[in-house]
């Protein structure tokens, strides 16, 4: 098994138990109040930090523009061209633009 010895600058915390050690939660034991009440054990959670979803984010986007297909220098001079008269400033085309963009993004 490997353990993670610091995340950040920050020391793993020691346990404060032999790990060997059942506890009654993970033993399924429930305990009763003089209330009536039963103290029902919590499921475990994880959390994501924003940090680390916009790492998965950047590392999702980076591999697919590796899959994507080499850049075609003819297509690109196209696109300068197009540009450059204004093509792209009709709404159909930034719609149609907008929609591709979406399309890989997703």
């Amino acid at each position: 098994m490997v353990g993670i010895q610091s995340v950040g600058g920050i020391p793993e915390p020691v346990p404060e138990k032999p790990t060997k050690v059942k506890s009654d939660r993970d033993s399924g034991v429930k305990d009763i109040r003089g209330d009536g009440k039963v103290d029902v054990p919590k499921e475990d959670e994880v959390v994501i930090s924003s940090e680390a979803q916009a790492a998965a984010e950047l590392s999702r986007l980076i591999q697919i523009s590796k899959e994507q297909e080499a850049v075609r220098p003819e297509k690109v001079a196209e696109a300068k061209q197009h540009l450059e008269r204004g093509d792209y400033k009709k709404p159909e085309i930034v719609q149609k633009v907008a929609e591709k963009i979406l399309k890989i993004l997703r």
